[in-house]
């Protein structure tokens, strides 16, 4: 009995910890938070926290509510979120299935027809809608044809029609008379202005005729046969539109194409496309200066627990004790911080909402609770990333070595939490970027740049210091160059935080330069806002004599002729393409093909060579159909026109500005290859509203021609593009005020030791002008190289972001390396001021008592 007593009493005896224990030490973090906070040592960690909860959640909402508003634009450019268009009526089943999931549902008609008054008759493009026509977007009608208009809610009444202007001078016909469609007779009873849906194909449009949809029957018109395209419009929110299209895209017959509203105007999808990846980008970098604040803070927290843990490592607390209540104490601060700052954010998008009301989009949605919960997410996690690892520190060192102030080196724990941190900062670039590819781009692009950073700091600090003559220095300089180059690893750790901030601040503004440049170019002032199409060739040369004695801003003249593409490398297309592509809408219609002895305006070469003029043979490819078609640098493309065959091959490859409002084109052939089949012409040009009534003197003179008028489609563009450039400027905004907070917690985190550096020069005989002098021109120093460094990165980041992301030409940025220097001197020198006055005023007797 004795034996066993003496082994029981030698078996080490384990406890699991109870609910109660638990409890206490919760208690015990909390009031540990409490003391910490009254006497300030959590002010500049909380402020950090905050500063990245806030920002990320407005600019998360900011970004989602603005491109929710501009994806609604883009869907009014269409008439509806959704379309189903067909040459037969849009199957009842998918019609059916669209109201019980609670869209709203729209049907047009539109075909060709002959359209007499008197003994005039005019071809048009007459089109028959509903009463809750149009989904998205607006009308606007005038009472007389080219008089002010106005915006209008409803449609033609049975028995009535709306007639383009440019059809009143064809026709002869004034509002109130009446126009013979088919075998029915409609009241002429407005001019219609703007049909916010009629983008699409610029060649098909004749001038339009709108009338009601009950009216049709009555017409006669649409026979087995006819010419016709039915539309089933779409609207609704986008959970119900994406619901809707998985379960309609398998049920579509061959007819039936579904189009979204992003899929709809290219002019208008790749500057949206632009715009979401730039909000994007502009809250990766707030997320990113956000880490770097709470980085430091969370460093000087852990700096300042030295001799606490020591106390309680002395009284017998284990390191695991410690260590559970620091980072209890930490939990709390994320748990206290992180809903305070989701509403700050809100009510800091709310007040730029509130403040850019007239310029942003009418219609601005809220936004979902996706953005807030990912603001949230990322100070917990910018919390854990870069706060919990300087703690894990802690438990690994012994009373004495923390009394010392040394510490071991970073645990393997410490680098598993950076891992896992940076596991989640991939996952947040995923879902501010959209795309999979988009974020795998922007990380490695990081990686490059941090890890090329991090070598030209050691590489600069181990050159001044080989280097390093004080003779040449002012002598009140000289202690902070010595401290900058002997403590290289603090010095590193503020340059690098420093270097990131300017990096971060500069992409942004050099991206936001680049794309408001490349939407000024795309829609100058003189944008073309006229098409001139069904020129006739023995019109040609009058019409081109006609502009020019009215000075018109032109553009080129093109033939088009309308040809099918019916092989590929001697194959059947729809064999010779892969099984996802055989329904390219390219494939299944004739396509509009043209000649051009030059490189048409806003094209550029991507692969090829242009022809000679006066070659035969060659044909030039968009490159984005030729990605789809999988068509490549010498394949043989044989088409059809007028049943006339002939093969070419390709010879260029280019891309195509689609957003210019200039005539574009899938297929560029020579002139000898096309000049003898049968073409009409076609070109746009630019026309200012004050000369607006020469439109009717050149309808009379060439009444064969068809004019689309695009004067509302540019403004509804330019809008979008203002819009999106205020949205570009609240964002840097936003960028500049959370890097003048990262320089605030960087300066903060040597706080402590500049006081004691300076309590002892003050001891020593030094004056206040000359530790002034000292500490600010050692922020101008690290501004000053920062800026440097941060010059290199903008750089080589802007590149791989330019060409691989947005898809523009990249060009070195010059003056940035000027400038970024020179930010950051002056920028860092006045804000070190502004945090180092207590080492100025404060007493030294003070300072050192403390120490």
């Amino acid at each position: 009995m004795s034996g066993a007593a003496v082994n029981n009493s030698a078996r080490p005896v384990t406890h699991k910890p109870s609910c109660s224990s638990k409890l206490s030490w919760a208690k015990l973090s909390w009031r540990f938070l409490l003391r910490d906070w009254r006497s300030g040592e959590l002010w500049l960690l909380v402020a950090a926290l905050l500063m990245a909860v806030t920002v990320s959640t407005a600019i998360a909402l900011f970004s989602d509510r603005l491109q929710l508003a501009l994806g609604r634009q883009v869907a009014e450019v269409m008439g509806a979120d959704m379309v189903i268009r067909s040459s037969r009526p849009v199957q009842e089943s998918l019609q059916t299935e669209a109201r019980e999931q609670g869209l709203q549902l729209s049907t047009v008609l539109e075909f060709p027809s002959v359209v007499m008054a008197g003994e005039e008759m005019q071809m048009v493009s007459a089109k028959a809608v509903e009463n809750n026509y149009p989904l998205r977007g607006h009308i606007r009608t005038a009472d007389q044809p080219f008089s002010p208009d106005q915006r209008v809610d409803d449609i033609p009444q049975p028995g009535t029609a709306w007639l383009e202007p440019r059809l009143f001078p064809l026709l002869g016909v004034d509002i109130g008379d009446k126009v013979m469609l088919g075998n029915t007779w409609l009241t002429i009873t407005r001019a219609i202005t703007l049909e916010t849906d009629r983008g699409g194909d610029f060649y098909s449009f004749s001038p339009r005729l709108m009338f009601n949809l009950n009216d049709l029957q009555s017409t006669g018109i649409i026979q087995p046969g006819s010419r016709v395209s039915w539309k089933a419009m779409l609207a609704g929110e986008r959970d119900q539109l994406e619901g809707f299209k998985v379960w309609a895209e398998p049920k579509l017959d061959d007819s039936e194409r579904l189009i979204l509203a992003d899929d709809s105007r290219r002019d208008l999808r790749d500057s949206v496309v632009r715009l979401k990846q730039f909000l994007g980008l502009a809250s990766i970098a707030a997320m990113m200066l956000a880490g770097v604040a709470v980085a430091m803070a969370s460093q000087r927290f852990a700096e300042r627990r030295f001799d606490s843990c020591a106390v309680m490592r002395c009284l017998g607390a284990s390191r695991q004790q410690v260590l559970r209540l620091l980072v209890g104490e930490l939990a709390l601060v994320a748990l206290l911080v992180a809903l305070p700052g989701v509403f700050s954010g809100w009510l800091l998008q709310e007040g730029l909402v509130q403040l850019l009301k007239g310029i942003l989009p009418a219609w601005l949605p809220e936004a979902g609770w996706m953005p807030m919960v990912v603001g949230g997410a990322t100070g917990v996690i910018t919390l854990a990333g870069f706060g919990l690892a300087p703690l894990l520190r802690l438990q690994e060192v012994s009373p004495l070595r923390v009394l010392r102030r040394d510490l071991s080196p970073a645990p393997a724990a410490s680098w598993l939490v950076y891992g896992c941190s940076l596991l989640a900062v991939f996952l947040l670039l995923w879902y501010h970027t959209g795309g999979l590819m988009m974020a795998l781009i922007l990380a490695v692009t990081s990686g490059v740049v941090l890890v090329l950073i991090s070598l030209g700091i050691q590489f600069a600090l181990g050159y001044f210091g080989h280097r390093h003559s004080a003779a040449g220095i002012p002598v009140f300089w000289r202690p902070a160059v010595s401290r900058i180059i002997q403590g290289k690893g603090k010095t590193s750790a503020q340059l690098l935080a420093f270097t990131l901030t300017f990096i971060a601040m500069a992409i942004v503004l050099v991206l936001r330069t680049d794309l408001l440049n490349r939407w000024q170019n795309d829609l100058p002032d003189n944008t073309p806002n006229y098409f001139a199409m069904n020129i006739q060739p023995a019109e040609v040369e009058a019409y081109g004599e006609f502009l020019a004695e009215h000075q018109v801003d032109t553009s080129q003249l093109y033939p088009i002729i309308r040809g099918r593409l019916i092989r590929l490398n001697d194959l059947p297309v729809r064999e010779a393409v892969s099984k996802d592509e055989q329904d390219d809408h390219t494939l299944n219609r004739e396509l509009n093909l043209t000649w051009s002895e030059n490189l048409p305006e806003k094209n550029q070469l991507e692969a090829g060579q242009w022809w000679e003029s006066g070659s035969n043979d060659g044909l030039s490819i968009e490159s984005e159909l030729a990605q789809r078609l999988g068509i490549t640098m010498g394949d043989r493309l044989t088409f059809i026109v007028s049943g006339t065959e002939f093969t070419e091959t390709v010879s260029s490859i280019r891309t195509v500005q689609w957003e210019s409002f200039r005539p574009n084109f899938y297929m560029i052939f020579p002139k000898a290859v096309l000049e003898d089949l049968p073409a009409t012409w076609l070109n746009s040009f630019y026309l200012g509203s004050d000369n607006k009534l020469l439109l009717n003197e050149l309808i009379t003179r060439f009444p064969t021609m068809t004019l689309l008028d695009l004067d509302s489609v540019i403004r509804q563009v330019q809008a979008m593009l203002a819009q999106s450039t205020i949205a570009v400027e609240a964002m840097l905004a936003a960028l500049l005020i959370a890097g003048l907070l990262v320089m605030v917690s960087v300066i903060e985190s040597t706080i402590d030791e500049r006081l004691r550096e300076g309590a002892l020069i003050r001891s020593l005989g030094g004056t206040r002008r000359q530790l002034l002098l000292m500490q600010v021109g050692e922020f101008i120093l690290f501004g000053v190289l920062a800026g440097l460094l941060a010059a290199a990165g903008t750089e080589l980041a802007t590149y791989f972001l330019t060409t691989k992301v947005f898809e523009l030409a990249w060009q070195p940025v010059w003056y940035i390396w000027l400038a970024l220097p020179l930010f950051g001197g002056v920028v860092l020198g006045g804000v070190g001021w502004l945090g180092i006055r207590r080492v100025v005023s404060e007493s030294p007797a003070n300072i050192l008592k403390e120490v």
